[in-house]
């Protein structure tokens, strides 16, 4: 490997490591059964410590991409097609390509006790809460409520707001990784705020999906409470395989383009 230095980036270096070996990996860079340079080697390479490595190898080990083995070394791990990769709207991979997005409001709150428990803060203290309507054939499909530990002086920028997932976002406000994501389906019955919100009637068939990321020592960094038209709102899904094969698509894609 040609020596490299992780450019300035908001994240951490271990955070950025472990992206760059994660888009290596997606696009099939680094294939299943490859031996993944070693920390000595990605040291070099990356110009970072051997501590800030290996916190970069166990978030990718913590998500299944690569295993080590003593004496052998660190390898990509196979796909296992029991694991489902769900698109959200605001991922990557939007599901919904014609979405968009209304930003209705932001503002600093104090967390009211459901909001503080979740997070586990104290009752009161300060949180960010962004209100959003997500549109389709400029017909709303779901409202989304979020919530963000404040952190005095960190800036809140609009097109990130609309553009970032949800868990990228939470680590450029706060200034901590977020380590995992939490998500949970629930199938419920609109509301009648809700049901007027989404131009729908009050009872009718609804999905409800909360996020929850967690930032280093499990500390709950932000929340989100999506509330879904379960008549117009689909939800999909890829294996590991198949979204690592899109990504060697894509990449050889960029690759002509670029030599072209």
């Amino acid at each position: 490997m040609e020596s490299a230095k992780i450019g300035e980036s908001f994240f951490p270096f271990y955070f950025r490591l472990a992206e760059d070996i994660r888009r290596r990996i997606a696009s099939g860079d680094l294939k299943p059964g490859d031996l993944v340079p070693s920390e000595s080697q990605l040291c070099g390479h990356y110009g970072i410590s051997r501590m800030t490595v290996r916190q970069g190898l166990k978030l990718l080990a913590e998500e299944g991409l690569i295993e080590s083995f003593r004496g052998r070394g660190t390898f990509v791990t196979h796909p296992k097609f029991n694991r489902l990769i769900l698109e959200l709207p605001d991922s990557r991979y939007n599901p919904l390509g014609d979405t968009k997005l209304r930003l209705l409001g932001v503002d600093v709150i104090s967390a009211d006790t459901g909001v503080a428990s979740v997070l586990k803060i104290r009752t009161r203290a300060k949180v960010i809460r962004f209100r959003k309507l997500y549109l389709f054939d400029n017909r709303p499909i779901a409202t989304d409520n979020r919530f963000i530990v404040y952190r005095q002086g960190q800036p809140v920028v609009e097109k990130e707001i609309h553009y970032a997932a949800f868990p990228e976002f939470v680590t450029r406000h706060t200034g901590l990784a977020a380590n995992r994501n939490e998500v949970t389906f629930s199938a419920i019955l609109l509301d009648r705020d809700t049901a007027l919100t989404l131009a729908t009637a009050e009872g009718k068939p609804g999905l409800r999906i909360d996020q929850l990321v967690f930032g280093p020592d499990d500390q709950r960094l932000g929340w989100s409470v999506m509330i879904c038209d379960g008549e117009r709102y689909r939800l999909s899904g890829l294996t590991k395989s198949f979204l690592q094969e899109r990504g060697a698509d894509k990449a050889e894609r960029e690759k002509k383009e670029w030599t072209a």
